[in-house]
């Protein structure tokens, strides 16, 4: 585990260091306190160069953003923030991210560095919801099941008059891009599911089936 922090500037707190040295850890953690700004981008590089060191064939590499998500030194959108870590995360390293605090707190900038990160999101906002994402869940935060994952509803045209998906706006594709494997989709951890919902207006008195799902 290694520590980088970031204020106006990104800096590192703990090198690389292995859990059996978990006093050296938690003296890092403890030393930790607020200020300056938040150049996100800054300490997600640096964070992305020490787990490239990091990287060798079997072990599961990942930088976890804790964060606001409100980047406002630096590159400040997720767009501008992936182009300076594309690099990295083609190296086969992953980026989860972790929300907290409300109020400003920007929940789209958090799932689309995961997203474009190949990791995963989540929002803690009390101290049982830590602990579910970090020692419950661990293994389904950090270990990717399925990766660049597709779902596809076909539905029927004669028994479907309209519909209309509630949310995943931002997870979208084009129908033609279902079978490209070179567009990016999202991934599923061990023991996660993933649910969508969909609103249907159907044709009066339709008999027949609704539609066909399509998972790659």
């Amino acid at each position: 585990m290694g520590i980088v922090v970031y204020g106006s500037k990104g800096s590192v707190l703990l090198e690389p260091t292995g859990a059996a040295h978990k006093e050296e850890i938690m003296a890092a953690i403890d030393r930790l306190t607020p200020g300056g700004s938040t150049n996100a981008a800054e300490g997600l590089v640096l964070g992305y160069e020490m787990a490239i060191r990091q990287v060798e064939a079997g072990r599961n590499t990942r930088v976890v953003l804790l964060s606001d998500g409100v980047a406002n030194v630096g590159s400040t959108t997720p767009d501008s923030i992936l182009r300076l870590v594309r690099k990295y995360v083609d190296e086969d390293v992953a980026l989860s991210t972790v929300g907290f605090g409300m109020g400003n707190f920007n929940d789209t900038m958090m799932e689309q560095l995961a997203n474009d990160g190949n990791g995963s999101y989540y929002y803690v906002d009390t101290l049982a919801e830590a602990h579910r994402v970090f020692v419950e869940n661990l293994m389904g935060t950090f270990q990717v099941i399925a990766k660049d994952a597709k779902v596809q509803v076909d539905f029927n045209p004669e028994t479907v008059r309209d519909y209309r998906l509630l949310g995943y706006e931002n997870r979208d594709l084009a129908d033609q891009d279902f079978r490209n494997d070179s567009v990016d989709a999202g991934e599923v951890g061990a023991g996660h599911s993933v649910t969508a919902l969909y609103e249907l207006d159907l044709y009066p008195g339709a008999d027949g089936p609704i539609g066909v799902v399509h998972l790659r």
